[in-house]
């Protein structure tokens, strides 16, 4: 029988949410802000109501302590509140899960807490969901590389350094607040399917052993497009995902330049998301730090020595700057894939 704990100062408010939860075939357990101790949540809820009405104060004094003490922190907490505006406002700032007004409607309280559950249930599925997911994406990834023997490895290492620099960046105060972990997750899941245009693009081309000519390269230049229209039909047949949305710029804005001279729009400066000019840097290091069949490797000091003089025209000054002060990171990566190649 699923578990949900009510946390009020009022008995009849407990009661009547007891009587209403217990008839919906719910286990409750009703009990005064006094009366939670360290071993509330060992009883394992799978939902808390909490009611703000008789004492505001102490009832988000105990909402940040049930926070910061929650041993499983996806339990959401439900408040009651007073029926005003700013009563609801304050819950919601708050980080409730979500709100019921009083009077308390039998119906409401119910509907709510079905809803909550499912969610909750839904959560716990999305990890195994996302593994099929990415299990997909890694094959259409890996399709790519199939056709392009000549650039192998290159979206393991390219996420591996996107991975790196991203978390760097939003070490910044000036970034850190702009994703959530959901999304830097997103991110990382999206990053291999930076290239998936290259599917669309003939094989005497796609391995050529040589440096493209004008023409060659401005067909090579079509990958891009080729991604973002792939990725457009399949979030048009499917709703599309927050995953697909972001593979979907990074494939058509990876190749983008700061100055606004990359392709295949001519993007300047922020009109290009931050994070496809994050993948940008991490696309050229791999590129110079790997074997080609018209090059071989550069060093990290002459990779390094490139991207830095394409500070402020290629690249992103201000992420050019966090690549340097980690370059050493990036450095240990590449040894680190050195390694692993010699001894396959």
């Amino acid at each position: 029988m699923r578990h949900i704990i009510v946390l009020s100062d009022d008995n009849s408010i407990q009661g009547e949410i007891s009587r209403t939860l217990e008839q919906a075939g719910y286990k409750v357990s009703a009990m005064e802000f006094s009366a939670v101790s360290s071993e509330l949540l060992m009883q394992q809820p799978e939902l808390i109501l909490l009611d703000t009405s008789l004492s505001n104060t102490k009832a988000y004094m105990l909402y940040d302590k049930l926070k910061d003490g929650m041993i499983i922190p996806e339990i959401p907490i439900l408040f009651l509140v007073e029926g005003d505006n700013e009563s609801i406002l304050k819950a919601v700032k708050a980080g409730a899960a979500d709100v019921i007004t009083k009077p308390i409607l039998p119906e409401i309280l119910t509907n709510r807490a079905n809803l909550q559950l499912e969610l909750m249930e839904y959560r716990k599925k999305v990890p195994e969901v996302e593994k099929y997911q990415d299990a997909i994406s890694v094959s259409f990834a890996e399709l790519v590389e199939c056709r392009d023997y000549t650039t192998g490895g290159h979206l393991k290492n390219t996420t591996l350094y996107f991975k790196i620099l991203l978390e760097e960046v939003l070490k910044q105060d000036k970034y850190k607040h702009l994703f959530s972990q959901e999304e830097v997750r997103d991110l990382v899941r999206a990053a291999p399917l930076h290239d998936i245009g290259k599917i669309g693009i003939n094989d005497d081309i796609l391995r050529k052993a040589s440096t493209l000519n004008y023409n060659e390269f401005e067909y090579m230049k079509t990958h891009t497009i080729l991604g973002k229209e792939t990725f457009e039909k399949i979030i048009k047949e499917t709703g599309g995902t927050r995953v697909l949305q972001l593979a979907k710029d990074l494939a058509y804005c990876h190749h983008e330049r700061w100055d606004g001279t990359g392709y295949p729009s001519g993007l300047k400066g922020d009109e290009i998301p931050l994070y496809a000019r994050i993948l940008t840097i991490a696309d050229v290091y791999d590129a110079l730090t790997s074997d080609r069949a018209y090059k071989e490797a550069f060093s990290h000091q002459k990779a390094l020595k490139i991207i830095t003089e394409g500070k402020g025209s290629i690249f992103d000054p201000d992420l050019i700057d966090i690549f340097i002060h980690i370059n050493e990171r990036f450095e240990q990566a590449l040894y680190q894939k050195e390694q692993e190649g010699a001894v396959s």
